[in-house]
Formats: C-alpha cells, sequence, structure tokens
C-alpha cells in the first residue's frame, strides 16, 4: 500500500514544527502539565485539608486526588494538542493558499489527516512523559498499572481524538474560524468530560451529553488501566463504546468533509 501522503504530510509537519515553533514552544506546553500538578498538590493539601468526600472515591474509584486530576489533564493535553493541530490542518492550508494546490494533487484524505495526527501524538508524548516524570515528586501514583490494558486503552483513544478532530476541521473549513470554534469545544469538554471531577457530579440531563462525546470514556478507559489495574476484559464493555462512537464520528466527519472542501474552495473563488 502507497503511504506517500501520509509520510510527506508527516516529515512536513515535524520540519514546520521545528522551524516554526522553537524549544520555547515545547517548554510553554510541558509548563502547563507541571503547572497543573502544583494546582491538584496545593488544592488537596491545602484547600481540601487531605481530606476527600465518600462520593468522590465512590465515583471516581480511587481516593488519590493527585493522581486522578494529573492523569485526566494529561488525557485532556492529548485531546487540545491532536484535535487542534489536526482540525486546522486545512484552513491552515486555505490561510497559506496551497489549499487549491493539494485539491489538485492526489490528495488522499485519510493519510493526511493520519499524518498530521501521528505527527503530534509523538511530539505530545514527549511533554507529557517530561510532565508524568515531574508530577511524581507531587504525589502522582501509579501502584495498580496495567501495561496491556494501558496499550490498547491508548490506542483507542487515539482514535476518539482523531474522530473528534474530523469534526471540529469541517466546523472550522466552513466558519474559516478557528479560535472561537476550538476554545468553545475545548472549554465544553474540560467541563463535561470527567478531567478533573467525576461526570458524576454533573446534572443528569448534562451528563447525556456527556456520555456521547467518546473523550468522556476514553478518559475512564485511561484512569483505569493506569490508576486502578483493571483489565481488558474488566474494560471491554467502555473500549468497545468508544470505538463505536468514535467511528460514528469519523465517518460523520470525513462524509461533511468532502462537502466543505467545495463550499471553502467556492468561497475562494468569490
Amino acid at each position: 500500500m502507497n503511504f506517500k501522503t501520509l509520510n510527506a504530510t508527516f516529515v512536513r509537519n515535524f520540519i514546520v514544527q521545528l522551524r516554526a515553533y522553537p524549544k520555547e514552544f515545547f517548554i510553554g506546553n510541558l509548563l502547563t502539565g507541571v503547572y497543573t500538578s502544583l494546582s491538584a498538590f496545593f488544592m488537596y493539601n491545602l484547600l481540601f485539608k487531605g481530606n476527600m468526600q465518600t462520593s468522590f472515591q465512590q465515583y471516581a474509584g480511587t481516593g488519590d486526588y493527585i493522581s486522578y486530576v494529573i492523569v485526566g489533564t494529561a488525557v485532556y493535553l492529548y485531546v487540545v494538542r491532536t484535535c487542534l493541530n489536526v482540525s486546522r490542518s486545512l484552513i491552515t492550508e486555505l490561510r497559506t493558499g496551497t489549499l487549491e494546490s493539494i485539491m489538485i494533487a492526489p490528495f488522499n484524505r485519510i493519510q493526511y489527516f493520519v499524518g498530521s495526527m501521528l505527527q503530534q501524538t509523538i511530539t505530545t508524548s514527549g511533554e507529557i512523559i517530561i510532565a508524568i516524570v515531574v508530577s511524581i515528586p507531587f504525589g502522582l501514583k501509579f501502584p495498580n498499572f496495567n501495561l496491556i490494558s494501558f496499550i490498547i486503552s491508548f490506542i483507542i483513544s487515539l482514535f476518539s481524538f482523531f474522530s473528534l478532530s474530523m469534526v471540529l476541521a469541517c466546523i472550522m473549513l466552513y466558519f474559516r474560524d478557528t479560535y472561537i470554534s476550538q476554545n468553545t469545544l475545548f472549554l465544553a469538554l474540560f467541563l463535561l468530560c470527567g478531567i478533573s471531577y467525576p461526570v458524576q457530579y454533573l446534572p443528569k440531563v448534562v451528563r447525556v451529553a456527556s456520555n456521547l462525546i467518546p473523550i468522556t470514556d476514553a478518559v475512564t478507559l485511561i484512569r483505569g488501566s493506569s490508576l486502578l489495574g483493571l483489565g481488558i476484559k474488566d474494560q471491554m464493555g467502555t473500549m468497545l463504546y468508544v470505538f463505536i462512537l468514535s467511528a460514528a464520528y469519523c465517518v460523520i466527519g470525513f462524509k461533511l468533509m468532502k462537502r466543505i472542501e467545495y463550499i471553502a474552495l467556492e468561497k475562494i473563488q468569490g
């Protein structure tokens, strides 16, 4: 199978990131994870005085608030970096004047976006690993880490991030805007997907919307395998649900994409 589009996109994005976004950008993203660890540490020890309600342990499956928040935020950073950079790929092409050239060229959409996703995953993984290591002195623990279950959960979670980015890409390209759409979405994800607290604390109506976002259960999968030690069998139902929901998002995103591209090109021609 020919992977020229995937490879070209992967290499090009790495070159652009190294030249246009130097080490200061890497450090800035890394500090976000460090600040999260510090805030979780101080909230738990100064604000909560080391005490959590029994309902938190019941909903979260663990009383380790610091690890719960840090792991959730690490997943959220993956969501932001991958969804943001993958979804705005085409609108970046539009702004730089290369969208028409891509449309004329033998353009494989799946390989194009997968190449962007792969590049962002590798870059973000480096940042997250360093942030995790820095967070250990502040109380981050993995007493029941299940490696096999974590790998499967991580792959499924990446698929959910990718599928969500396809829908966001359609929205961005149609409105020719990245700032409002991306920030609105990321704020909604932070509030609805259980990043810093269990979704059971949300009102029932809001919880319905939360369960229709694949990121919610993706966070649950990562926490289950890294903090609770849950195996593949224990999380099989959640894994299947995230995969099916993500597949639906992905199909909708690619179906809309072709139509949105034509609309974007028509707007260029005026």
